[in-house]
């Protein structure tokens, strides 16, 4: 399964999944369409609900969130999240 630089692999999530998503970048690399990072730094958490209208949107109990508080809604593609557990799940394909 080859993906172009546009599409993205996901996971159908569900409620009890471990994950992770980039909080922000340690270094950052400036070229002349814009800025990209390097050296992601990681935030953890557990699914709590997924969203019934927006698939790509959850709610998230953060472990290691200090100052920005425990409860996240995230986005699946604009977050950067990543399943670390959970069943094994089908990867679906979204542009």
């Amino acid at each position: 399964m080859e993906a172009s630089p546009s599409t993205y692999y996901v996971r159908a999530l569900k409620r009890g999944a471990l994950i992770r998503w980039v909080e922000d970048y340690n270094i950052y690399a400036a070229y002349d369409d814009g800025l990209i990072g390097y050296d992601p730094t990681y935030r953890h958490g557990i699914v709590i609900e997924v969203a019934h209208l927006d698939k790509n949107k959850v709610a998230v109990y953060c472990y290691d969130c200090k100052s920005e508080g425990n409860w996240l809604i995230l986005d699946v593609v604009l977050d950067e999240l990543e399943i670390l557990s959970g069943d094994k799940l089908n990867e679906t394909e979204i542009e």
